[in-house]
């Protein structure tokens, strides 16, 4: 009996100088940064790195709170503590309190800010699991994204797509002088497994991002391993590997993380193999033959042989290979400096381009004659070297950071008609020189960010003919000026948001931009559209003005005004190619900036938390729009270019368009462990022809995603479907930019997949991942595309974390 009471006495101390470990409950895996405070007490702490805090750190408490932005408030007993020492915490489904980095290139209250913006977390992208970083953004229902060929993926957002969005990862422009008006693949040169968060802003970010940013922004926020809070090395990382029925896609991972007080580093490896995407057999009577590959094309004895596809379901000409690497070190040399090398490398192996492989022509007999033997892009190379200086705490800035960059993008485009030994290379070399500078200041309810940013591109471009018989090379036109082109890029900004109270915030923004291009043309062998320099300066000057207002009852309302800009760049300028057979586009340097103002409104309430409701409305004006017309070149409407009568066509300054639309979205918690989760997009677009209105390209149908998400320990799952209304043939654009040819008689038809995936923890150190796409092996290609989708798809994938 005296033990007993000795016992008694000795548990409230015993129970205090325990450590104890937060956890996620569907990982297992640790969860820093969240705040411990102790009922009837000031006193808190934070969990560290390992998730752990010692509880006697908070006196003698009765219960204590753990709050963690990305998790839901849990109020725990200190006696119960005492037998589990293990708190598992579950994530929030829906949060304003959010933090987001892309609106002002700072962090900030996702509640502060006026403009829409979506954010897709590292543990969300871990569980959709998909292969490229394109497949990601539609898989999540974040955005519309166009395929010409698998080994690409161009995002639209709010019917602008292209160079008309632009692309940044860790603050650095990945739009590039050459960033064409069609569809590009550029971010398929970014690995989602390096990912920390995407972040989506949807209209105008031109205050911010300066030209391009007309539809929107998508910022890559790559991975970087903590400073520890104690002394000594830590070591963190994972693996994974990945398999896919569809193209029996192997991919293989890893990531290494090494944390000191002083130094970090993170290395992150991702290799892929792609096979021959295998499409849905299940298709629309209407359209029984629609992207049946039948045939492919073969070089046998000097000769192109057309063989039969006994597989036509199998798209041959989709298979590639990619290689991505991402190094990112960091040091503190001081309390208040830290400096931070990021490297990142990828490439790829060629790439097919299909829709222009899958085109032929049939003879009066029945004969098949493929309008290409070759068509492929070289590996797409991206090389990107930044420094980042950290600085801290001055009397001018709370926070700064100043960054140096150079980037190398290398692309090719290999073409060979079929019953021609003639292979055209035409090859560019982008090398882009940048810094950029982003400060931060705040003084009471008021935050100022401010800074400048410079960029130079500079333009390589060659082409040569090759006899792939022979050997012997001739003379072929490039791409873009053979003289060289450069374009330059000075720009300064101020935003400022003032939190009058706990129900209003204001936020405005400038910016002033200066651009200038010059482009050399110096050939005098071919169809010399242009000789000699080409110089153009374009300035602009844009701004931002919105504000948030929360009434209280979980309300938010949000309305913006904006405006963008885009000046052209050389794609536009110089280029010289045919964006659709028989159709040639050629230079004119008669361009002007394109121009936009957008408006836009937004509302949101959550229901006793657990009815999320947010719809988002928009319009905006477009001014001084490109789009490609028909157009004269030496008083000629059309030329043979590549061995083909095209029509002569040029980039104009088309006038006006409009496009406005929505969005919505809604999340049900059911229970502890069910959510549904709700979102639609709808787009319209028109040019203003005359007197006539025509469709605007790049505007995609109404698309969206609907999931059922089962959440419990060890486990997380999904069924959903993903959906695309239809796009007729009315509302196609005639630029040719919306690849009518690669649709139906009737246009591109609605379609709809159901799916399913779940993911089991096995241990803190291992999991296995499990899921089926397009369960009804439906057939279907996304508006635009110039490839099917896949098939039925088996996924299965294998991750260990250490």
């Amino acid at each position: 009996m005296r033990s007993l009471l000795i016992g008694l006495a000795l548990f409230p101390g015993w129970c205090l100088a325990q450590t104890i470990t937060l956890l996620d409950r569907q990982s297992l895996q640790p969860v820093a940064g969240v705040l411990i405070t102790a009922s009837g007490s000031t006193a808190s702490r934070f969990t560290n790195d390992q998730g752990r805090f010692e509880l006697s750190a908070l006196g003698s408490p009765t219960a204590i709170r753990f709050e963690h932005v990305s998790y839901i408030t849990k109020d725990l007993p200190v006696t119960e503590l005492a037998v589990r020492h293990t708190v598992y915490l579950q994530q929030r489904n829906y949060d304003l309190k959010e933090v987001v980095i892309s609106a002002n290139r700072f962090q900030e209250d996702k509640r502060d800010v006026p403009e829409q913006i979506a954010v897709i977390k590292a543990r969300d992208m871990a569980f959709l699991d998909q292969p490229s970083t394109g497949d990601l953004l539609q898989n999540s229902g974040t955005l519309f994204v166009q395929k010409s060929q698998a080994g690409g993926g161009s995002p639209v957002i709010r019917g602008f797509e292209a160079n008309r969005v632009l692309l940044v990862v860790d603050g650095v422009r990945m739009n590039n002088a050459i960033y064409r008006s069609g569809h590009l693949q550029d971010i398929m040169t970014v690995d989602q497994n390096a990912l920390e968060r995407i972040e989506v802003i949807s209209g105008p970010a031109s205050v911010a991002y300066g030209s391009d940013a007309l539809g929107g922004v998508v910022h890559l926020f790559t991975r970087s391993a903590p400073f520890r809070d104690s002394t000594g090395l830590a070591t963190s990382g994972g693996a994974f590997v990945r398999y896919s029925s569809a193209n029996s896609e192997r991919t293989a991972g890893v990531q290494f993380g090494v944390s000191g007080q002083r130094v970090s580093s993170f290395t992150s490896i991702t290799a892929s193999d792609f096979g021959d995407l295998r499409q849905g057999s299940v298709r629309d009577p209407r359209y029984a033959e629609f992207g049946l590959r039948s045939f492919h094309v073969e070089h046998q004895n000097g000769q192109d042989v057309v063989v039969p596809n006994e597989k036509p379901n199998v798209q041959i000409g989709t298979a590639y290979k990619q290689l991505d690497v991402l190094e990112k070190f960091r040091l503190r040399s001081g309390a208040r400096t830290v400096h931070q090398l990021n490297l990142q490398l990828s490439t790829s192996s060629d790439v097919p381009r299909y829709d222009r492989l899958s085109e032929y022509s049939v003879t009066p007999t029945g004969e098949i004659i493929p309008a290409q033997a070759e068509w492929y892009y070289g590996p797409q190379q991206r090389l990107l070297v930044a420094y980042t200086l950290e600085l801290e705490k001055h009397r001018a800035f709370d926070l700064a950071r100043i960054t140096p960059s150079f980037q190398s993008i290398t692309q090719s485009r290999h073409t060979r008609r079929s019953g021609s030994n003639l292979l055209g290379s035409r090859t560019e070399q982008v090398l882009v020189q940048a810094i950029n500078a982003d400060l931060e200041k705040r003084f009471a309810r008021h935050e100022f960010r401010y800074g400048v940013e410079a960029y130079r591109n500079e333009v390589r471009s060659n082409a040569t003919r090759r006899d792939i018989e022979t050997g012997a090379t001739s003379y072929l036109s490039t791409r873009y000026p053979n003289g060289g082109s450069t374009m330059q890029s000075v720009a300064a900004y101020l935003t400022h948001t003032f939190e009058i109270n706990e129900h209003w915030v204001l936020s405005e923004g400038i910016r002033a931009t200066y651009v200038g291009l010059d482009a050399t043309f110096t050939d005098d062998a071919d169809f010399q559209f242009l000789n000699g320099e080409v110089i153009q300066r374009n300035a602009a000057f844009n701004w931002r003005i919105g504000g948030a207002y929360m009434p209280g009852r979980d309300w938010r309302f949000t309305v913006l005004g904006s405006t963008g800009f885009r000046a052209p760049n050389v794609d536009d300028l110089g280029k010289v190619f045919d964006s659709t057979p028989g159709q040639v586009v050629v230079p004119n340097p008669d361009l002007d900036p394109e121009r936009t103002f957008n408006a836009e409104v937004g509302a949101s309430k959550s229901f006793a938390k657990k009815v999320t409701v947010e719809v988002n409305a928009f319009h905006t004006w477009l001014t001084d729009a490109l789009v490609v017309s028909a157009f004269r070149a030496e008083g000629r409407d059309s030329l043979v270019y590549d061995g083909v009568q095209s029509k002569v066509t040029a980039l104009t300054n088309g006038g006006a368009a409009y496009v406005h639309g929505g969005s919505g979205k809604v999340a049900v918690e059911i229970n502890d462990k069910l959510v549904l989760k709700n979102g639609i997009t709808y787009t319209y677009g028109r040019l203003r022809s005359g007197t006539e209105e025509v469709p605007l390209d790049h505007i995609p149908p109404v698309f969206g995603r609907s999931g059922l998400e089962f959440r419990t320990k060890r486990i997380r799952s999904e069924v959903y479907v993903l959906y695309n209304g239809w796009k007729r043939l009315a509302d196609y654009s005639g630029s040719g930019e919306d690849n009518l040819a690669s649709a139906t008689v009737d246009g591109m038809p609605a379609w709809w997949t159901l799916n399913l995936r779940a993911s089991f923890t096995l241990s803190r150190h291992a999991s296995i991942q499990c899921g089926i796409e397009n369960i009804a092996d439906a057939n279907y290609r996304t508006f635009a595309s110039g490839v099917s989708a896949p098939g039925r798809n088996f996924q299965v994938s294998l991750r260990s974390v250490f």
